[in-house]
C-alpha cells in the first residue's frame, strides 16, 4: 500500500518541485490536512497529494526540527519513516511507501498546528536561500548515495532518544540535504551532510561530559 492510497484517491495537486516556495509548499498541504481531530501519519502524507518520495522525505525530516519532537518516541517513529523512505530512494523507487503501523501513528492537532506555525518561518527561510547549485551533487547517482546516508543517519535515532539535540541535529541534516535534492542546491546537501557529521560527535561529547563530572 502506497502513504496517499490509489493514484485514483489521491488529491491532483501540483509538485511542490514545481513551485516557487517549494518547501513552503509542503509545509501549507500539511497545515490543510489539520482539523479539530487527532491527525495520523496517512492524512498528513495524504496532503502531499500525487508529490513524489523527495517531499515525503521531507515532512519526518521536518517534524523532528518541530516542537513535536519533545513527545516520547515520536523521534524514533520519524527516524522508522526517514529510513523506511530514503532506503526507497536510494534504489531508484518516485513514489514512497509506509507500513501500516507508521501510516496510523496519530499526532495531537493543536500541537501540530503550534509546530506548523514554527516551521513556516524556517521553511520560508529555506526557500529564499535556496536555488540550483552544484546540481550534479543532487542528482542520480549521486543523489541516491544522499538518500542512503539519510536511511543510515536516521537508523540511529532510535538508540539516541536520551541524548539532548541528537534527533533534532540529525533531522536538521536529513531536512538540509532532501531540500538540496528537492531545489537541486548542492550546497544545501553539502551542509546537510556537515551537520550530520557533527551529529555523530554528541553522543561522545554528552558521555565526556557526564564521565568529567562523575569525576
Amino acid at each position: 500500500m502506497r502513504i496517499c492510497g490509489t493514484a485514483s484517491q489521491r488529491k491532483n495537486l501540483p509538485d511542490p518541485m514545481t513551485q516557487d516556495t517549494p518547501v513552503t509548499s509542503i509545509v501549507d498541504r500539511l497545515d490543510d490536512a489539520v482539523s479539530d481531530t487527532p491527525l495520523t501519519a496517512r492524512m498528513l502524507l495524504d496532503g502531499l497529494g500525487t508529490a513524489a518520495l523527495v517531499p515525503a522525505l521531507i515532512v519526518p525530516a521536518l517534524l523532528l526540527v518541530s516542537p513535536l519532537s519533545a513527545i516520547p518516541l515520536f523521534s524514533s517513529f520519524c527516524g522508522l519513516a526517514i529510513i523506511v523512505i530514503a532506503a526507497q530512494g536510494a534504489v531508484g523507487r518516485s513514489q514512497p511507501w509506509l507500513p501500516r503501523f507508521l501510516q496510523d501513528r496519530s499526532l495531537p492537532a493543536e500541537r501540530t498546528r503550534t509546530a506548523i506555525g514554527v516551521l513556516r518561518r524556517m521553511t520560508a527561510w529555506l526557500d529564499r536561500v535556496s536555488r540550483r547549485r552544484l546540481s550534479f551533487l543532487v542528482r542520480t547517482p549521486l543523489n541516491n548515495l544522499l538518500y542512503l546516508v539519510c536511511a543510515v543517519a536516521a537508523a540511529f535515532i532510535p538508540f539516541l532518544e536520551l541524548v539532548p539535540m541528537s534527533s533534532t541535529t540529525i533531522g536538521m541534516g536529513i531536512l538540509l540535504i532532501s531540500v538540496g535534492i528537492l531545489t537541486r542546491d548542492g550546497i544545501f546537501a553539502l551542509l546537510g551532510l556537515g551537520v550530520l557529521g557533527l551529529a555523530s560527535l554528541l553522543p561522545w561529547f554528552v558521555v565526556t561530559r557526564v564521565a568529567m563530572i562523575a569525576s
